[in-house]
């Protein structure tokens, strides 16, 4: 895949670059206060900028697991020193603790909120007329996108619907006996990467979700419904087949 690349610098001056000059002409008077927070205006000016391109970047195909975000943040990170490579060397280490510190932003796995993954299920849902096979594919291919390549609640979500998937497609003990295995893989760190984003690390709200999302989906069916999809035959059939697709993400 080939790099988003940092444009041209536009005739007008950039957020960071009119941070930079800032922080330059204040260089002279030496004053810690106005310096500190004009440090601050370069980080802040470096989040959005390497944010912004790094959202800026389409979804990826499932096998495409390169660049990372580490090695995204790396390469624009670069592209901004390279304007500023004539800065002074104190004004450079100020823009590179930026990018320092934006790295690790942008490769911790956001704080989980329950009605942030509400939203997202929902969100899906409507946008798919209530296609549970769709909504999932929605959300999985939100997560194959790097801008949310750490979103935990968006990956709690499509593990969600996945799992009410799951259960339309064979039936809730199937269903049951694929999420218990992919959780205790997550949670011995043993479950192999499947798309070009990381793997989300296990969490207690994350199992609640993907159980919720079996029997959400089981109890949309009736009791004739339920007794067929639940018979034993059907039960060992479905358990073969789930066994060579099971690709949760």
């Amino acid at each position: 895949m080939i790099f988003h690349q940092r444009p041209e610098p536009p005739d007008s001056e950039s957020p960071l670059d009119i941070a930079v000059d800032k922080y330059n002409s204040d260089l002279k008077a030496g004053d810690p206060c106005v310096l500190w927070n004009d440090a601050q205006a370069i980080r802040a000016a470096v989040k959005q900028e390497i944010g912004d391109d790094i959202a800026s970047l389409p979804q990826r195909h499932k096998t495409e697991l390169q660049p990372t975000i580490d090695q995204l943040v790396d390469t624009y990170g670069q592209s901004i020193m390279s304007v500023h490579d004539m800065d002074p060397a104190v004004t450079k280490e100020v823009i590179q603790s930026g990018i320092d510190d934006y790295k690790k932003q942008a490769t911790t796995w956001t704080p989980e909120d329950r009605s942030k993954v509400d939203a997202y299920i929902k969100d899906a849902m409507t946008r798919n007329g209530g296609d549970i096979e769709k909504s999932f594919e929605d959300l999985r291919n939100m997560r194959w996108t790097p801008a949310y390549f750490y979103d935990s609640n968006l990956a709690i979500a499509a593990d969600y619907l996945r799992a009410r998937w799951e259960t339309q497609k064979y039936n809730n003990i199937t269903a049951q006996v694929e999420v218990s295995t992919y959780l205790d893989q997550k949670k011995q760190g043993q479950t192999p990467q499947n798309g070009p984003g990381p793997v989300s690390q296990y969490s207690k709200l994350q199992e609640e979700y993907m159980y919720k999302g079996i029997n959400d989906q089981w109890n949309t069916l009736n009791w004739f419904e339920q007794m067929f999809a639940d018979s034993p035959d059907q039960t060992e059939a479905d358990l073969a087949m789930a066994a060579f697709e099971n690709d949760a993400s």
